[in-house]
């Protein structure tokens, strides 16, 4: 079981919950295209975001996957691409800190943050004032 985030260009999903759930599930099952290992098929401001974490949470897919000496790694992480979404599944020991960097990089790369696997599973994205904040959530 793994700790699963979206990180999404804010141009892509409707604003509201319902249309944005639909619209994630639809992603989700590889209605964006099909999901990768490969981060060029995604968006330059996800790329950004994806070269930020992997210098703390390193892939085990793709071509930045690191060698098996780092199987002990708690903050190993598997990441997945489509063409406005990307889906990086943490180790549950690792999920607090996890979110936590993914926020701020998300925040600086100006990308919408979707905590799939949180309990209120919380999106977060650039405003049109230029702020970073909660979208919406469960109630």
């Amino acid at each position: 079981m793994s700790y699963d985030l979206m990180i999404f260009d804010p141009a892509g999903p409707p604003s509201d919950r319902l249309g944005f759930l639909n619209w994630y599930a639809e992603v989700a099952r590889m209605g964006d295209g099909k999901l990768t290992s490969d981060p060029a098929t995604t968006g330059p401001a996800l790329q950004a975001w994806y070269r930020d974490m992997i210098k703390e949470f390193p892939a085990v897919n793709g071509p930045d996957a690191t060698g098996s000496a780092d199987m002990d790694n708690v903050k190993r992480t598997e990441y997945r691409f489509g063409e406005k979404a990307l889906f990086a599944s943490f180790q549950w020991e690792a999920s607090r800190h996890a979110l936590r960097q993914a926020g701020k990089v998300a925040r600086r790369h100006n990308v919408g943050l979707f905590d799939v696997s949180g309990e209120t599973g919380a999106v977060w994205g650039p405003t049109a004032k230029g702020f970073y904040a909660l979208t919406h959530r469960n109630e």
